[in-house]
């Protein structure tokens, strides 16, 4: 926030030419402090409404949803899990749309809930890296800055068929949260 313009003090008799100068001066530079706090606000504004984590970025973000919408399949490889993300279209709430590479994230436990996620703040990240997190409030869109929520998935028990998970689509009402189970 900025201050009341403090000016200093106008000196109560006339000065002479030398007092006058330096109180001239003081005041050129409260101006300036004055004018350089009311920048940094606007800069602090103008960043927020067409920076890349601006608001209406957030919000777009937030009515994204992929096309189609069930885009995650977990399956055992070589005694793990690893969730294989499909190619697919991130399509935003401002009408914009990105073509998304598909991914994996390997490594991952049996019979465990994931929400799947990647963080692309400037929205035009095609090949973006895919993480997993069993925290599925993390998962949820703009959790962090540019973050892009792909869906939850449970990974299958040893030697189980796999499973198939995704992201309905925006709009729907749903959230992830503890226990969460997407339709399929």
């Amino acid at each position: 926030m900025v201050d009341k313009l403090q000016l200093p003090p106008l000196p109560p008799t006339e000065p002479p030419w030398s007092a006058f100068q330096v109180w001239w001066q003081e005041v050129k530079e409260a101006i300036e402090k004055n004018d350089q706090a009311q920048t940094d606000i606007l800069d602090t504004l103008q960043d927020a409404v067409s920076g890349s984590s601006s608001i209406p970025g957030r919000f777009a973000i937030l009515g994204s949803y992929t096309i189609p919408t069930m885009i995650l399949t977990a399956t055992e490889t070589g005694g793990g899990m690893t969730v294989y993300v499909i190619a697919h279209v991130r399509r935003y709430g401002d009408t914009n749309e990105i073509a998304i590479a598909a991914g994996s994230i390997p490594g991952l436990a049996f019979s465990t809930t994931y929400g799947i996620y990647y963080d692309d703040e400037g929205r035009t990240n095609s090949a973006p890296g895919f993480a997993a997190t069993t925290n599925l409030e993390e998962a949820q869109h703009n959790y962090a800055a540019g973050r892009h929520y792909c869906g939850t998935i449970t990974t299958p028990a040893p030697s189980s068929a796999s499973t198939f998970g995704g992201a309905p689509p925006a709009g729907s009402g749903y959230t992830a949260g503890a226990g969460a189970q997407v339709i399929t």
